[in-house]
């Protein structure tokens, strides 16, 4: 763990402490522990479920902008053309 290798010590069947690096001890019950580890657990899953969900919505709004962005490009493209032909046609028939 970052900066707190847990030590454990037994002091008799009900109890457990931790001793973290900077010397504090947390005395807990097994049974506590053991519930606030499934908690925590259930946490943990719960966050990175919702992350799962957040990348799929960024990911699909994403290519949404970019069908946008390739959508307007294409938009783009037909009215240089159509302004091209246009003024070609007008360029040759000043020229008659």
């Amino acid at each position: 763990m970052d900066g707190c290798t847990l030590v454990r010590y037994i002091h008799d069947n009900s109890k457990e402490s931790f001793k973290y690096d900077n010397g504090s001890k947390v005395y807990m019950k097994v049974q506590e522990r053991d519930e606030l580890l499934v908690r925590m657990d259930e946490r943990v899953k719960t966050v990175f479920n919702r992350m799962e969900k957040f990348e799929t919505l960024f990911t699909n709004h994403l290519h949404h902008h970019q069908m946008w962005e390739d959508e307007i490009k294409q938009s783009m493209w037909r009215w240089i053309a159509m302004l091209v032909a246009l003024a070609g046609g007008t360029g040759a028939m000043g020229m008659m």
